[in-house]
């Protein structure tokens, strides 16, 4: 972990803390991955001190999601409809593969 002034904010850094609002409302949540925008709304509220956790992952390759899909569903894997959100999440992470492995080859032949 470590503290940011808002000017050293990047987007994919995940919050250590929440932020408030001066009413005491969260803003930003333990865990919040910083945007653009965030990190805009941060700076106007002139923050100091923000605790970073560290940057969140850019990329994780199918194999890593379908390792962590397993383990999230292993516990409740018979039950029948959590059996089948497992094979849809399954089937989405194996398309957005597919496609971003086809919008590749099409940038590379470009």
């Amino acid at each position: 972990m470590c503290v940011l002034n808002s000017d050293q904010l990047e987007p994919g850094m995940i919050l250590a803390g929440p932020i408030l609002m001066k009413n005491g409302m969260v803003l930003f949540g333990k865990g919040t991955e910083l945007t653009e925008a965030y990190i805009e709304r941060i700076r106007s509220m002139t923050l100091k001190g923000i605790s970073i956790v560290e940057r969140a992952p850019l990329y994780e390759s199918r194999e890593q999601l379908l390792e962590k899909l397993e383990a999230r569903f292993r516990p409740v894997g018979q039950q029948p409809y959590m059996k089948m959100l497992k094979r849809l999440v399954e089937e989405r992470i194996l398309e957005c593969d597919e496609q971003e492995k086809k919008e590749d080859s099409r940038g590379k032949s470009e």
